[in-house]
Formats: C-alpha cells, sequence, structure tokens
C-alpha cells in the first residue's frame, strides 16, 4: 500500500521482455547474415549465400540466446 490507501501498482517480472528480446534477436540474425549474404552473392553471382547466411544467421542467434540464458 502507498501512504494514501491506494496499492502499490504491480511492477513486471524482471524476465517479462525476454521473448520479444529472443526473437528480435532471431530476426536481426536472419536479416544481417542474410544481407550479407546477398550482398556477397550478388556481387559474386552465387545465389545460394542468400539462403545459407540467413541459415547460418539463425543458427548463431540461437547459439547466443543459448550462451545467454543458460549461464548463471
Amino acid at each position: 500500500m502507498t501512504g494514501r490507501g491506494r496499492p502499490a501498482p504491480e511492477q513486471p517480472p524482471a524476465d517479462a521482455g525476454d521473448g520479444w528480446r529472443v526473437f528480435s534477436s532471431m530476426i536481426a540474425g536472419m536479416v544481417f547474415y542474410g544481407g550479407a549474404g546477398w550482398l556477397v552473392g550478388h556481387f559474386t553471382g552465387i545465389s545460394i549465400l542468400f539462403p545459407l547466411g540467413m541459415i547460418l544467421g539463425i543458427v548463431l542467434s540461437i547459439v547466443m540466446i543459448i550462451f545467454r540464458y543458460t549461464r548463471a
């Protein structure tokens, strides 16, 4: 309770934004590495680099997320 008889507003838990943080990390990894793969593939003529970059980005994002949330 606060000083005037009203209940104190509830604070969200400290990990309330973790889902959005994980989602945005995965999207950012796909966009960054997919974009890098597209850019390199565009100039070299190797079209497979775009999907490979997206896959690499999602894998690295998952590894980063696992590392971030499993260490104590």
